[in-house]
């Protein structure tokens, strides 16, 4: 079973890669966690402005095999050694010498510790493992959920942007359909899968502009 810190009593700030994530955002979010107000899990390249964070999690191999020698994460590891790094592959936790979660496939969350459910990305991913760590009170950032206006799989174009970050490198890129058999269709289906009631947590998104309109959307200065 794996062991985790206990994060239970405080709402955790969960951050995306999504563009409507701002650096005022970020700048606040790190005020919080300063005081003690929250805790503070991300997401694939939060690391690069929130050097606060309490967990860092990319389910994507390729993303880890990148980013493990890259000089800003490692800059970010000699910085921030509290900072719980996680995947779900064996092999990667093992190669980076991070924290390995096993993961199944089912709805919802798993409420047991010993793994997580894979929910088809990160953005999922992290928030069961939030779960474990005791949080029940979950607020979204950069959770976009949506592709902005310009934006051309065939001749890849990012439009109006992709990820608040800037894009991955070209190796880290990926390209998915819109409409009804797009990445997104079916990944809002999966989150709207999780059973707030009966798990007793409260998801708060803070992200304008979000397709994950399911849930309390509401505006970071009121929840935090």
């Amino acid at each position: 079973m794996n062991k985790y810190r206990d994060f239970s009593g405080k709402p955790a700030v969960i951050i995306g890669t999504g563009p409507s994530l701002t650096a005022d955002q970020l700048d606040y979010i790190g005020a919080a966690r300063a005081v003690g107000s929250c805790r503070v899990f991300g997401v694939n390249n939060a690391f690069r402005y929130a050097t606060y964070l309490d967990v860092l999690m990319s389910c994507n191999i390729e993303w880890w095999d990148y980013y493990a020698q890259d000089r800003a994460f490692l800059d970010f590891r000699s910085r921030n050694a509290q900072c719980d790094l996680w995947t779900w592959d064996k092999t990667t936790a093992d190669k980076y010498k991070i924290n390995h979660v096993p993961g199944q496939w089912g709805d919802s969350f798993s409420t047991d510790p010993a793994y997580i459910h894979y929910g088809h990305s990160a953005g999922f991913q992290i928030l069961n493992l939030a779960y474990h760590y005791g949080v029940r009170h979950f607020i979204l950032v950069g959770y976009d959920m949506r592709y902005l206006p310009g934006y051309d799989r065939g001749n890849r174009k990012p439009g109006e942007g992709r990820h608040f970050f800037g894009e991955y490198p070209k190796k880290l890129q990926h390209w998915p359909k819109v409409g009804a058999d797009g990445e997104f269709t079916g990944l809002l289906k999966v989150f709207k899968k999780i059973d707030t009631r009966g798990l007793g947590i409260k998801i708060s998104n803070c992200s304008p502009g979000s397709a994950l309109d399911f849930f309390d959307n509401t505006e970071l200065e009121i929840v935090l």
